[in-house]
């Protein structure tokens, strides 16, 4: 997110154009403002104010609130502008996933990304495990009681994933998924969630970009994959 000290303008990745980037005003055509409410900033060591004002995406036209510092000497905005502090709906970049994942699967990776939008990392982390569990059930790997750490081990001595992705579907998406929902509560580093949510994505484009390619693998190692399942209800 970055807004223009000179316009007031801010360019954010928008919920409503597929999580492209664009950019957002504060006023319509005419010049007129949508509308702000300023308060003091009581957690700044110098007096400045806080401005909640709305915006709209110059695209599809939704609404976001920003939140934004501004100088103790009033002047006419944008000029009294600090710095961005906050900006609602703020979703990060969709990432591209393959047209064959299962639409259940497509919507928790979705999903994720809007807690990660909005910072909520430990929820984030704890659903794109979820993403890798699903998409190890759907392409026969969870049989019986399997951990999903077997399940990771077996996709990857059939070939369907690389060594060097088995080790970071392990390290970056099982074992931060793990942590959160078994272990006490710790605070997750946007790092931490950023490294999960870009290697389940790879995961995803291993099992489903080729996908006739990947389900003869399967059936010849005798595993049962879903072949156009939607999984929407998982």
């Amino acid at each position: 997110m970055h807004i223009d000290t000179v316009t007031g303008s801010i360019t954010a990745y928008c919920e409503g154009c597929s999580g492209s980037k664009s950019t957002f005003f504060w006023r319509d055509v005419n010049g007129d403002e949508f509308g702000s409410v300023s308060i003091e900033n009581k957690s700044s060591i110098s007096r400045t104010f806080l401005t909640y004002r709305l915006y709209v995406c110059a695209g599809c036209k939704k609404g976001a609130l920003a939140c934004i510092q501004v100088r103790e000497e009033y002047v006419e905005f944008p000029g009294c502008i600090l710095k961005l502090i906050s900006f609602f709906p703020s979703p990060v970049r969709a990432l591209k996933l393959p047209d064959s994942v299962p639409l259940g699967i497509v919507n928790e990776f979705r999903e994720a990304e809007k807690c990660l939008s909005n910072q909520c990392y430990r929820a984030a982390s704890g659903l794109f495990r979820s993403v890798l569990d699903k998409t190890m059930r759907d392409n026969g790997y969870k049989t019986s009681k399997e951990s999903l750490y077997a399940q990771i081990e077996n996709a990857a001595a059939d070939g369907v994933i690389t060594t060097a992705r088995k080790i970071k579907a392990h390290s970056e998406i099982r074992v931060l998924g793990n942590d959160v929902l078994h272990d006490d509560w710790v605070q997750i580093e946007l790092s931490e969630v950023e490294a999960s949510w870009n290697y389940c994505q790879r995961i995803l484009e291993d099992f489903y970009d080729d996908r006739p390619t990947v389900l003869e693998i399967l059936k010849s190692c005798g595993r049962s994959p879903s072949e156009g399942s939607d999984n929407s209800t998982d």
